[in-house]
């Protein structure tokens, strides 16, 4: 049975008014019922906006409220069998760090990967692993670049890893990546917002932070960088 990795990302390389940036999502083996979880409350949240239901339109996090945006995930982690994950980027503390937007989301990818794969999730023990990504505008040769760079890196894996990139507007996995993603972009770019008593399921996610050494410091206080690929850490809800 193939194990799927599915990830968005919130916010950008590139943009200077906020710091941290997101790439999360989840791993599942059941992804036909994560698209029935995202179609059943859509259902819902059209009809809240006056919206009719045979419209397609992509209810990305960014045009529907945050309570609306917690249902899906609400909905989402109520399935036996989805890992939430996420990666969060301290681009305060990057100060060496220089790479294209692709580049640099390849980079973290693999990362966030890395990590996972030394974590207990007996879901990544599958050889068959397929990793879905909004297709972001990216280029062609960034495309096939990102599946090159992760073969090469797992090759002694002997993985059978496939990426596809898919456009988020038909594709409600993509979707469900985005709210989970759009979740810790606010709550780390915003810390004001509450999200804890909010989410309801959650029991476990595992969260990448870069770089770790650095993270969340005060970049004027740091006086070297250092680069930890390693350390990393489970967050039980309660810590969310």
């Amino acid at each position: 049975m193939k194990t799927y990795i599915v990830l968005d990302e919130s916010g950008a390389m590139h943009l200077k008014n906020e710091r941290y940036f997101i790439i999360g999502g989840f791993v599942t083996q059941e992804l036909h019922k994560v698209t029935s979880a995202h179609k059943r409350v859509e259902a819902v949240v059209k009809r809240i906006k006056n919206i009719p239901l045979n419209n397609r339109v992509e209810l990305k996090s960014s045009k529907i409220s945050f309570s609306q945006q917690l249902m899906f995930i609400n909905e989402l982690l109520s399935i036996k069998g989805v890992i939430p994950i996420v990666i969060i980027v301290d681009k305060d503390n990057l100060t060496r760090f220089t790479a294209s937007e692709n580049m640099a989301y390849n980079f973290f990818v693999k990362n966030m990967l890395n990590y996972l794969f030394k974590c207990p999730i007996k879901l990544l023990k599958n050889k068959d692993i397929e990793l879905r990504v909004d297709n972001r505008s990216t280029s062609v040769k960034a495309r096939k670049d990102l599946e090159t760079f992760l073969t090469w890196e797992f090759e002694k894996k002997k993985l059978d890893l496939k990426v596809h990139y898919l456009n988020s507007k038909y594709n409600r996995d993509i979707q469900m990546a985005d709210y989970i993603a759009n979740m810790f972009w606010k709550k780390y770019n915003s810390p004001k917002i509450e999200i804890t008593s909010r989410i309801k399921k959650i029991k476990k996610i595992y969260i990448s932070k870069f770089p770790y050494k650095d993270f969340g410091k005060n970049p004027s206080l740091r006086e070297k960088t250092i680069v930890n690929y390693n350390n990393n850490d489970i967050i039980l809800k309660e810590d969310l």
